[in-house]
């Protein structure tokens, strides 16, 4: 399944704002939502994982990268 469920599981469960993250990693909030949605093969940069994780201290492996099962 595209997107990152996970992650947008956890903003909600923090109260984070989709505007707020998009602000910290330099998108619009609709960029943010095609990503988190996996519209169009969009996906996060390296380094935008790491200031989301650094920011919110969280594990890229948990919420970004699929684990092979």
């Amino acid at each position: 399944m595209p997107g990152y469920n996970k992650f947008k599981l956890f903003l909600v469960e923090q109260g984070i704002k989709q505007e707020e993250v998009a602000e910290l990693i330099g998108l619009s909030r609709s960029q943010l939502n095609m990503i988190l949605n996996g519209q169009r093969g969009n996906d996060f940069y390296v380094s935008q994982v790491v200031k989301i994780c650094n920011h919110y201290k969280i594990s890229a492996d948990d919420y970004f990268f699929k684990s092979k099962q």
